[in-house]
């Protein structure tokens, strides 16, 4: 499954003000939509560690430019252009993820990427696979650019 994420519908979606279940939403009634503040700081996932030969699993280096960006108040981190293979990514406040022209986040078909994790289906607990890009009581986050993000979803079951 190939993901192309537009700047406007990410923060937008991202920014969504959560009215109380009970609200009826309309067309003269729909959520306040709030666009994304970041920092100007820029975190190139380059001084990370992460390399562009599309063989080089990235996640560690570009979670650590997130997890930094986050702890110094926030910014923009850069995935630049080429092919960047990854596992999961978690997004953390006040970080914008931002894909560069000719930027391609291939998310790895190795299912031993991907730990099982306590999470809630339709309600119910349950334990499924970590998602590609998950963020976990955060707030102010957004994935933009004009690169691609590929989930590998035709990687099939085992």
């Amino acid at each position: 499954m190939r993901l192309h994420f537009s700047i406007l519908s990410i923060a937008m979606a991202a920014a969504f003000h959560v009215q109380p279940v009970a609200a009826q939403y309309s067309w003269n009634n729909l959520p306040v939509v709030q666009e994304p503040v970041f920092r100007k700081d820029t975190f190139n996932i380059l001084r990370y560690g992460a390399k562009a030969d599309g063989l080089s699993l990235n996640s560690d280096a570009i979670n650590k430019a997130i997890t930094a960006a986050s702890q110094r108040g926030g910014g923009v981190v850069l995935v630049p252009a080429g092919l960047w293979l990854t596992g999961p990514v978690v997004l953390k406040s006040n970080v914008e993820l931002h894909l560069a022209k000719s930027a391609l986040l291939q998310f790895t078909k190795d299912f031993d990427q991907y730990p099982l994790i306590e999470t809630y289906y339709e309600g119910l607990a349950a334990v499924r696979c970590q998602a590609p890009v998950s963020a976990v009581d955060a707030e102010n986050i957004a994935i933009t650019g004009s690169g691609i993000i590929d989930g590998g979803g035709d990687a099939g079951a085992r």
